[in-house]
């Protein structure tokens, strides 16, 4: 019999044998590590320099699907609730499925990379593949750094090969289509008019946009002052599919910005300009007008007036185009559209047109 607990065994040769759980197998059989000395306190001696060196490895602890519960409300106080949010989302639609179950030491550098080869078949992009392994980590060394004792050997929680980073270009309406848009508007009155014809004329998010009053329109400095974003986001508190709106400064301190507008947008906006604190998209129930309803308001507007349905976040991408057409800087562009990097901008807002490439295209010729 073990003495005191431990898993320590005088053996029928006389030696001490003592053995440490190193993990499992397929067949979720444990597998161990044995060491042996002349006495029990020698063999406990030998043991607790091995786990101080490689870990505790209980198989009696916690789960994974334990450890990610843990982590999400203990760290709920220290995040946005947009973040909280996105966070539980993926843990409960991605990583539970595949590893509640399990514990820790279970983990394999093979078991992850067949979850990674799950998620791609799924569609899920390299990138968020990426930051889930990374929210995987965080939260185990979390746990880990919150119980005294217990320490996991974590294998690398990345990819094995080569790392993919494929932005989706979705079809987008063309230039001459948004100025046509943009001709209508200022024709048409409709509540959303000074909104809409603000997103095609600064790139500016439709989150962010419906959370602008009129107090942060500066028609004298022509420009608007961009500090506060609108999402509608779930609760997880009461009913499981309950959601608030929630008005809050945007995700980073890039995204809190100044932007320029050109003079005929103001002096338009001049004629449309209410008290200060009303929303510059009104609502109809309500004082502001939230994202989703903007959608379908957008939506209606193009069917109403002959145009092909494209999505509201279009708009940014044709801004960001049109930008570089005319000869704006990146770094300038990065700025105006909120981004902390430059290749952000780059990557995922700029498709320039064929026209754009042929014009530049002929300027060989003057070198010739």
């Amino acid at each position: 019999m073990p003495r005191r607990g431990r898993n320590i065994y005088k053996r029928k040769d006389g030696r001490w044998e003592g053995r440490v759980i190193l993990g499992y197998d397929e067949d979720k059989k444990r597998k161990y590590h044995s060491v042996y000395g002349k006495n029990y306190s020698e063999v406990k001696g030998k043991m607790q320099k091995y786990i101080e060196k490689y870990g505790d490895i209980r198989g009696k602890g916690d789960t994974i699907g334990i450890i990610l519960y843990f982590w999400l409300e203990q760290k709920r106080k220290d995040w946005k609730p947009s973040t909280y949010a996105n966070y539980r989302k993926i843990v409960e639609n991605h990583l539970l499925p595949y590893w509640a179950q399990m514990h820790p030491e279970m983990l394999s550098a093979d078991r992850v990379q067949k979850f990674i080869l799950t998620k791609k078949d799924d569609g899920l992009s390299s990138k968020y593949i990426k930051n889930m392994l990374g929210l995987f980590r965080q939260a185990l060394k979390y746990y880990e750094n919150q119980h005294e004792n217990v320490h996991y050997v974590i294998p690398n929680l990345s990819f094995t090969g080569k790392y993919e980073n494929k932005s989706e270009i979705k079809e987008l309406p063309s230039i001459e289509t948004i100025k046509e848009v943009e001709k209508m508007l200022y024709i048409k009155d409709v509540p959303e008019q000074a909104g809409i014809l603000l997103a095609i004329n600064s790139g500016i998010r439709i989150g962010e946009l419906c959370a602008l009053r009129w107090k942060d329109v500066d028609l004298d400095g022509g420009m608007i002052h961009v500090n506060k974003t609108m999402q509608r986001i779930r609760t997880y508190s009461g009913r499981s599919s309950e959601t608030k709106i929630y008005i809050m400064e945007p995700k980073t301190r890039n995204a809190v910005r100044d932007i320029p507008l050109p003079s005929n947008l103001i002096r338009f906006l001049k004629c449309k300009k209410s008290s200060p604190e009303e929303y510059v998209v009104p609502g109809k129930r309500v004082a502001y007008c939230e994202p989703r309803t903007l959608q379908y308001r957008f939506k209606r507007f193009l069917k109403e007036n002959g145009f092909q349905s494209f999505r509201f976040h279009a708009l940014r991408h044709c801004f960001a185009s049109r930008c570089v057409e005319l000869g704006f800087d990146a770094k300038s562009l990065c700025e105006i559209m909120g981004h902390s990097d430059i290749r952000i901008t780059l990557q995922l807002y700029v498709h320039t047109s064929i026209r754009q490439k042929r014009i530049l295209m002929e300027r060989l010729n003057g070198n010739l």
